[in-house]
C-alpha cells in the first residue's frame, strides 16, 4: 500500500483535517476518508487539493514519486508539448544516429558560445 500523501501533506503543513477541510471546502470526516483510503478522492477535492498544496495531482495520488509543484509540471507540459515531434523523431533513429545527432547538437552549442563571445567582443550580432 502506498502511502497517503494527503495525510504526508497536511502534516507538513502542520495543518488539523478539520483546518484543510476547510481550505478546500469539504468536511473533516472526508478527509479523514482521504487519508485512510477507505474511499476514493472525488475529483473536485483532488484538484483543490493539488492547488492548495501546489503539487500534482499524480502525486497525491501515488502515480508518481516526483513532487513537483504544479506550475512546474504545467511549464513541463508545455515545452514536451512543443517539442514533442522532435522527441519521437530522435528515438525512432538507431543508436548509431542517436549519438550523431547528440554530438552535432554539442557542436552547435560551441558553436554558439563562441559567436556569443566574439558578439560580446565586438559589441555586434553574430550573422546568422
Amino acid at each position: 500500500m502506498i502511502k497517503n500523501r494527503v495525510c504526508e501533506l497536511r502534516k507538513e503543513l502542520n495543518i488539523s483535517q478539520e483546518a484543510l477541510s476547510t481550505q478546500i471546502g469539504t468536511t473533516q470526516q472526508a478527509i479523514s476518508r482521504m487519508e485512510n483510503q477507505s474511499y476514493n478522492i472525488p475529483s473536485d477535492s483532488l484538484i483543490r487539493l493539488s492547488k492548495f498544496f501546489n503539487v500534482t495531482t499524480d502525486y497525491i495520488l501515488g502515480i508518481s514519486e516526483t513532487k513537483r509543484n504544479l506550475d512546474c509540471q504545467k511549464r513541463m507540459n508545455t515545452e514536451l508539448d512543443m517539442y514533442y515531434d522532435l522527441i519521437l523523431r530522435y528515438q525512432n533513429l538507431n543508436s548509431i544516429n542517436q549519438k550523431t545527432f547528440l554530438c552535432m547538437l554539442k557542436r552547435l552549442e560551441e558553436a554558439q558560445c563562441e559567436c556569443n563571445k566574439l558578439s560580446r567582443k565586438k559589441n555586434g550580432k553574430c550573422s546568422e
